[in-house]
């Protein structure tokens, strides 16, 4: 009886799911995209001198294409469901550099101003793929993933309602790939349903069936049971999720062999002095790079806020900085004049207001904030002026969020463990919800990043940093 329920269900929602043609689709975006990395450095490089390099030239070198896609292909990038987008940020840049790069030593071979431009724009291309690529596939993943072919299916093991927020999530977030096929609840005495996911208790014919419709996914989500071995060999993916693991495993646990004994190992990268050393790198780099857009449009802001609202143009916050120095953390005003005056007043006469506050340190619908405050702040415009911390080297385009001391007692023991690195303009946090966040969630992320943190990391968050703002977010 449970096997016909679930075959029958099985069937009807997932015969058409096929990861060959994920891979196909992915691979045919990618393609889309390499066009457009190599296609905008060509043109400014031709922006800059177009003596040397035209379309005729963007034509002739684009027949490397189909080789990059075997670059891809080789470096496990499809069908691309199975992959972290950090990993995937790291393997595209890492393929491209090397492919890029390669292309343009060979094309040497024969010097002339010609071969010479086309080097420098395949060379100029491969910041641009780096973040062009996630970009198109994650617009790819929005598009296709409601579709029936599209995911990989999974079954969730779970215990009563372990398995319901990460349930929840596959639902809500089809871009993920996973798909909930069924759910095997150890606490289950009949079957039932989930929405419309069939809810099965435990057997050996279920499994066995399971082997047999090849399914390639599981996730263990708190699975109360002591032997799940048949389980972990009857899938190629096997996923653990613990409601505890966030606060129980310190750093990035590592498989180590120590003599041919396995143990784990954990590592907490961001306080590596090397690790600092290179992200502050990047930091000036970025800062270069963005000066020539972000000067601009800061006058422009800051020629508004004083036309439009009495009062200085910036506003000093402040927070707690790296190692609990007293930091100000710069932005455009974006409230009325004496906002911290009248934040008591609104406290006294609002008690709903008051318990907002304290909760989240913010408000929703804050009365202070000023009409072109309002825009700014939902396009995060605010936080330009913290450019100037990061040059001043107070603060990182991306790490923990910088704390008021009010909010310090709710990290707790992990208050000093955050303060031992530069706050961020953005974060993990913040692109995960930015204010609307709750606390806990925060602390987790944060340390989450400074226990994993990495160049591969970063340029994720930046990518989904401006992905999130162009939402607007959380954001008030």
């Amino acid at each position: 009886m449970i096997i016909d329920e679930f075959l029958r269900y099985y069937k009807q929602n997932f015969h058409r799911t096929s990861s060959f043609l994920v891979g196909l689709v992915l691979m045919f975006v990618d393609a889309v995209a390499l066009m457009l990395s190599i296609g905008t450095s060509f043109f400014i490089i031709n922006a800059i001198n177009n003596s040397f390099i035209n379309f005729r030239s963007f034509v002739t070198y684009s027949v490397y294409l189909p080789l990059l896609l075997v670059v891809f292909y080789a470096a496990g990038l499809y069908p691309g469901i199975m992959i972290s987008p950090v990993e995937e940020v790291k393997r595209f840049s890492i393929c491209t550099f090397f492919s890029f790069i390669g292309i343009a030593i060979s094309i040497f071979v024969d010097v002339d101003n010609e071969r010479i431009a086309v080097a420098l724009a395949l060379m100029l291309a491969v910041p641009i793929a780096t973040i062009f690529l996630p970009i198109v596939r994650q617009i790819a993943r929005f598009a296709f993933g409601t579709y029936h072919w599209w995911g990989l299916p999974a079954v969730i093991y779970c215990t009563g309602s372990s398995g319901d927020a990460v349930i929840n999530r596959m639902l809500e977030r089809s871009d993920l790939g996973y798909k909930p096929a069924v759910i095997i609840n150890s606490g289950a005495i009949a079957s039932n349903t989930y929405g419309s996911i069939p809810v099965f208790p435990p057997s050996k014919e279920l499994l066995d069936t399971i082997r047999t419709l090849k399914i390639k996914a599981a996730i263990l989500c708190d699975y109360d049971e002591t032997d799940v071995s048949d389980i972990m060999q009857a899938y190629r993916y096997t996923i653990t999720v613990s409601k505890h693991q966030n606060r129980s495993i310190s750093g990035s646990p590592q498989i180590k062999d120590i003599g041919g004994i396995v143990g784990f190992a954990s590592t907490h990268n961001l306080t590596k002095k090397t690790n600092r050393f290179a992200k502050r790198a990047i930091d000036i780099a970025l800062l270069v790079i963005s000066f020539p857009l972000v000067l601009p449009l800061c006058i422009v802001v800051a020629i508004i806020i004083k036309i439009t609202s009495p009062g200085p143009v910036f506003y000093g916050h402040p927070r707690v900085g790296k190692n609990g120095k007293p930091l100000k953390c710069w932005k455009f005003r974006s409230m009325c004049k004496d906002a911290d005056k009248k934040l008591d007043a609104l406290l006294a006469q609002n008690p709903k207001m008051r318990e907002q506050w304290e909760r989240e340190r913010k408000f929703v619908d804050d009365p202070r904030v000023t009409p072109f405050g309002k825009f700014i702040r939902k396009t995060s415009i605010d936080e330009l002026p913290q450019f100037w911390n990061i040059l001043a080297g107070e603060m990182s385009f991306i790490g923990p969020r910088p704390v008021t001391k009010g909010e310090l007692v709710k990290y707790g023991s992990q208050a000093d463990y955050i303060l031992s690195v530069m706050p961020g303009l953005s974060g993990m946090w913040q692109t995960s919800g930015r204010s609307d966040t709750e606390y806990e969630e925060r602390i987790t992320l944060d340390t989450y990043y400074i226990q994993n943190w990495s160049v591969w990391l970063d340029i994720w968050l930046i990518i989904k940093t401006v992905w999130v703002v162009f939402k607007r977010k959380g954001a008030y």
